[in-house]
């Protein structure tokens, strides 16, 4: 026959009350605030995403003045030599094409941007979701385990649960 093993019924409260506490920090001090940072930065970038927008359709409402004096300067083209014309549409050309460039630019910044703050956003999370899991094992356990080693083991354990 198998034996069962007892199931101590203090320390089993005793660690569901820790587990409790410690959810109860982690929301307060973790969740909620990263859940703020995220939202401002989701605003953030939104915002950004609207400036853009703005300034495409500053570039095409210039589009169409540049087409609305080019059609003008066709009108009166009648009486101005073939040069004149070559030269308007080359500096309309001109202007397009700097315009595109700047906000293909604009675009490129905003992306790698973006990218680089995700990236530094996910660093931290993990520095900081490392720190609290080590100080709350550390109070839970209080075991005379040297620092780096328990940084190891929670890194290995957040690697291995894929939070990374």
């Amino acid at each position: 026959m198998v034996a069962v093993p007892e199931i101590n019924i203090p320390t089993f409260i005793f660690v569901i009350i820790n587990l409790s506490v410690l959810y109860l920090i982690l929301k307060k001090f973790l969740f909620k605030p990263v859940t703020e940072f995220m939202q401002k930065r989701a605003k953030s970038i939104s915002d950004d995403l609207e400036s853009a927008k703005l300034s495409n359709a500053k570039a095409e409402e210039l589009k169409r003045n540049y087409e609305h004096q080019l059609k003008e300067a066709r009108r009166q083209a009648e009486k101005i030599i073939s040069d004149g014309e070559n030269r308007a549409g080359k500096k309309y050309d001109s202007i397009i094409k700097e315009a595109k460039q700047e906000a293909q630019q604009m675009i490129l910044k905003a992306k790698e941007e973006i990218e680089k703050e995700r990236l530094e956003m996910v660093k931290d999370m993990n520095n900081q979701v490392a720190s609290m899991a080590l100080a709350a094992a550390t109070k839970v356990m209080e075991a005379n385990m040297d620092t780096e080693s328990n940084r190891k083991l929670v890194e290995k354990f957040i690697d291995e649960a894929g939070v990374a």
